[in-house]
């Protein structure tokens, strides 16, 4: 029995890797050439964890990317493992930050885990310059006509939505949907992985994984969205 936060156990850390999520740091490549990053962008990654995607950006693109998070145990070893890396401690919904300063804000498998996602949102537009872009990648329902997962507990996917929901929500917070794609493959690869290493998915998805009275069994999917702040849809 997992007995910590799921991104925080060393178990289940063990088999997603630093990046804590499925297809790990694969999609993070993805999105940032999609964004057109380049040197010396300045880059939020909002629940950066271990910081690995803060790290790849700084290494690989060139950007000025900085890791804000709330969970100490993951920011202590980001830490540890470089003591240079830009992050800080601050939670999503509130973040310690300056208005239109970022080109681009990833938040990784992070969204459906946040009490206000919503909120959120509104953060990551303030924060954003006009012309930026949000990066999301995260669990949702899959279930036809569903709204929300309908589970209980407090597992990863206990605030899964609906693609529609999703979407309302990035317009909600005055974004506008330049890319959806699909990943629930990946998805699938690491829920495989993880009961080969004898985790129940129970204890990743939640304590209680069986749909509420009259709903449809939860089929959770992995997405990638790219929206922007000022922009039309190109995608």
């Amino acid at each position: 029995m997992i007995q910590t936060k799921p991104y925080e156990s060393e178990a289940i850390r063990a088999v997603t890797g630093p990046a804590i999520r499925p297809g790990g740091l694969d999609l993070t490549r993805r999105a940032a050439r999609y964004c057109r990053l380049k040197a010396g962008d300045r880059v939020l990654d909002v629940g950066c964890g271990t910081g690995v995607t803060t790290a790849l950006l700084n290494r690989e693109f060139q950007t000025r990317a900085v890791g804000v998070d709330l969970s100490v145990v993951l920011l202590t070893e980001a830490r540890r493992c470089d003591p240079d890396l830009p992050v800080i401690r601050g939670n999503a919904v509130d973040l310690p930050l300056k208005a239109d300063h970022y080109s681009t804000v990833f938040c990784e498998c992070v969204l459906s885990l946040l009490p206000d996602p919503a909120r959120a949102l509104n953060e990551f537009c303030r924060v954003l310059r006009p012309g930026g872009h949000v990066v999301v990648a995260d669990l949702y329902q899959r279930t036809a006509g569903s709204t929300d997962s309908g589970l209980t507990g407090r597992g990863c996917v206990k605030g899964a939505v609906s693609r529609d929901v999703s979407v309302q929500r990035m317009v909600a917070a005055g974004l506008v949907i330049c890319l959806w794609e699909d990943h629930s493959d990946l998805l699938k690869v690491l829920a495989a992985r993880l009961v080969w290493a004898g985790i129940s998915l129970k204890d990743v998805w939640g304590k209680a994984c069986s749909p509420a009275a009259g709903k449809e069994p939860f089929r959770p999917g992995y997405y990638l969205l790219v929206a922007g702040k000022g922009e039309q849809s190109h995608g």
